[in-house]
């Protein structure tokens, strides 16, 4: 009896550090679900710091996703994998996220083909549809949402995001009609949804030359997240776009105050002050957007601005081009180029 006393008297330290550890795990999922990364983060390093494990590497690298700080992500989801090489999805998932963020779609469409290799895991299915999007490899894109599609009931909440880039894809490939009617099926099953507004009013509207439209679902999406950023530049883009460039440009500067490391931020801003004759903050712009990847995520389009107008600083070196869906695609039925405008997020 006594002995057992003693034991349990100097198990109770570890006893209860496995149960605090326990709950602030707990406390970094529930975080991460409420969309909460920098506490998410905080009490994740926190964790590491006390025994630095796999699944603790994981839950960091999707809050450092989750604010876009990819390359640190990236590190932890490699620490992960090295931790526990074998039956790793989430590690995996995470490392295609951050080398999705920092434009390395190859690597991204390798790691989630692993994980489709091993099980058939929806999500994966979906990311990596994204990022033959991406690549403008747009009919493998459009085979994997079908397969995604396939089991899923019409009014399945995990359906609304795989119709919606269905559509995106559908309007790259010029078929307005199908394009159309999903993201208008993504609106119906998910209305409270502000990126079935913004990949609509981009994609349906913006890219037909309907800014008025397209204004109004920017406006619907930026009621239900008042923090949007991509709708905010979008909508400023196609104010822009309608002559109303004051009101465009103050957009656009509330898009950068709410995610100043959105690349599209500044090729809109360089993009206006060229057209409207300023060259001098046109080159200030187009250089901040490749100073946050611009090249890496979007293509060569901002370096091509630059060369034409503008010169490259000494010593400094454009980033190459990569594969890309060029941004004016014909529509299918009447031979018209689709204008380039804005990319949606």
């Amino acid at each position: 009896m006594r002995t057992g006393l003693i034991l349990a008297t100097l198990l109770a330290p570890f006893l209860v550090s496995g149960q605090g550890q326990s709950r602030l795990e707990n406390k970094v999922r529930k975080q991460l679900d409420r969309g909460k990364a920098y506490p998410a983060i905080r009490n994740a390093t926190a964790l590491i710091g006390k025994q630095d494990n796999a699944e603790f590497r994981v839950l960091r690298a999707e809050g450092y996703n989750m604010i876009g700080e990819h390359a640190k992500a990236e590190a932890d989801a490699r620490a992960s994998l090295k931790q526990r090489p074998e039956g790793n999805t989430p590690a995996l998932m995470q490392l295609a996220t951050a080398e999705q963020g920092q434009g390395h779609w190859d690597s991204a469409a390798a790691h989630l083909q692993t994980i489709l290799d091993h099980s058939p895991d929806l999500e994966a299915r979906f990311q990596l549809a994204t990022v033959e999007q991406r690549q403008g490899k747009l009919d493998s894109a459009m085979a994997n949402i079908n397969q995604a599609l396939a089991p899923f009931a019409p009014d399945d909440a995990t359906a609304t995001k795989l119709h919606r880039l269905k559509g995106e894809i559908a309007a790259m490939l010029g078929d307005t009609a199908l394009a159309k009617a999903e993201l208008d099926r993504a609106v119906s099953l998910a209305p409270s949804d502000p990126v079935n507004y913004n990949s609509r009013a981009y994609y349906l509207h913006a890219w037909r030359g309907d800014h008025r439209a397209a204004i109004a679902d920017y406006d619907r999406a930026i009621k239900l997240n008042p923090n949007y950023s991509y709708a905010f530049n979008n909508r400023g883009w196609s104010r822009y776009k309608l002559g109303e460039t004051a009101k465009g440009v103050r957009d656009i500067g509330r898009a950068k105050q709410k995610k100043k490391s959105n690349p599209y931020v500044y090729r809109n801003l360089g993009m206006i002050a060229l057209e409207t004759g300023d060259s001098t903050k046109a080159c200030a712009f187009f250089r901040q957007a490749l100073d946050w990847g611009f090249t890496a995520q979007f293509g060569p389009e901002v370096e091509e601005k630059m060369a034409a107008s503008c010169s490259l600083p000494t010593g400094s070196k454009a980033q190459p081009p990569v594969q890309h869906p060029p941004q004016d695609h014909p529509d299918r039925r009447n031979g018209t180029p689709l204008p380039r405008t804005n990319a949606p997020q």
